[in-house]
């Protein structure tokens, strides 16, 4: 691995204490896998492939179902991957066993209840904001782990914070928006909302600023490291700032924006996890890891948690329905959100490498 990886995850642990890590250097280069998969998150493949397809065959379903096989291929790998870093946490004793099936039936139970009060819909809106929020921070901590410079200070840090941030808010609350248009203000399984023009004019001054202070900082980080300037934090935020706002805001493409920000994000995490993983395991002496090429090895753990998923989605969840009619719908959420929260812990300094 290009990265130093034995530092690197501390660099991103530490990124929010806004304190610089002793000792701490990050190679300016990073592998060709890496670059395809982890920072540009495999946009050169997938993204003329959505073109392609078209909006309208894309909202249509005339061919197959798209929103089906892509969720299944793509997206719900990338969440089970979760549980191969949560496994190895635990095991650790780094993360403690409650956040593995503890959790996760303990959100099963909130959700039953939250479904048998009538506020089912309202409450997946609210997860699925959060959602755009753990897609933002993602880029932000991928801007953290590949975006370091031979000087590279806490100041540096803080900005870093601010210019990412500062866009979030319009790009989370703008994806509502657009979805209300693109629906006509109906609800389905999520509830749209249509924000105020003037409160979305503020949030793109805010959004704006964020810009400035990322632009004026690489400006500060050019004179501090001359020839040794890396630009790939740069390059990470604007490729956070242009993928989310196609994904959130372009009302034209909108089903290619959602399948564009859904496969951008999937892949970037599953690559990110394989790679982390990859090291560690070669690290504690994991010898057939170690021979299986670094792509090959790749799509077997993409194709393997494909499979997990699969079954667990297709047939278990179905199966239960038998019993349990909205055991599909409770379990396949709980998921999702058991998802979300374990990604607040074992990427915590906290955790470890």
């Amino acid at each position: 691995m290009s990265l130093a990886f034995e530092n690197v995850e501390k660099a991103l642990h530490d990124a929010d204490s806004h304190q610089p890590s002793i000792g701490i250097r990050i190679a300016t280069s990073a592998t060709p896998f890496e670059w395809f998969f982890v920072i540009t998150g495999g946009l050169v493949v997938f993204l003329p492939f959505i073109w392609f397809v078209g909006e309208r065959e894309l909202n249509a379903e005339t061919l197959i179902h798209w929103y089906f096989w892509l969720s299944v291929l793509i997206s719900s790998p990338h969440v089970y991957a979760t549980y191969v870093r949560l496994q190895r946490k635990i095991s650790e004793g780094k993360v403690h066993f409650l956040w593995g099936a503890p959790a996760y039936l303990a959100i099963v139970g909130l959700l039953t209840a939250i479904h048998s009060a009538g506020y089912f819909v309202i409450t997946i809106t609210l997860v699925n904001v959060w959602q755009s929020f753990h897609y933002l921070r993602q880029t932000y901590g991928v801007g953290c782990l590949y975006g370091g410079q031979k000087n590279f200070d806490a100041s540096d840090r803080t900005k870093r914070w601010w210019a990412y941030h500062l866009v979030f808010p319009y790009l989370i609350f703008g994806r509502w928006d657009t979805l209300y248009d693109a629906w006509g203000g109906e609800t389905y399984e999520l509830m749209p909302v249509k924000f105020d023009a003037l409160f979305m004019s503020l949030l793109f001054l805010f959004a704006c600023f964020g810009f400035v202070v990322q632009i004026a900082s690489e400006i500060t980080l050019i004179r501090k490291n001359a020839k040794e300037y890396n630009p790939t934090g740069l390059i990470c935020f604007l490729i956070c700032i242009g993928v989310h706002y196609y994904g959130f805001m372009v009302l034209s493409h909108f089903q290619r924006g959602f399948e564009a920000v859904t496969f951008f994000h999937a892949i970037q995490y599953l690559a990110l996890v394989w790679v982390l993983e990859r090291s560690q395991r070669k690290k504690s002496g994991n010898q057939w890891i170690a021979a299986v090429p670094n792509l090959l090895g790749f799509f077997l753990f993409w194709l393997v948690l494909f499979a997990l998923g699969f079954g667990w989605e297709q047939y278990i969840t179905t199966g239960l329905s038998h019993f349990w009619v909205i055991a599909s719908t409770i379990l396949l959420s709980s998921i999702s959100v058991h998802h979300y929260f374990v990604d607040s812990v074992i990427w915590r300094r906290a955790a470890g490498r």
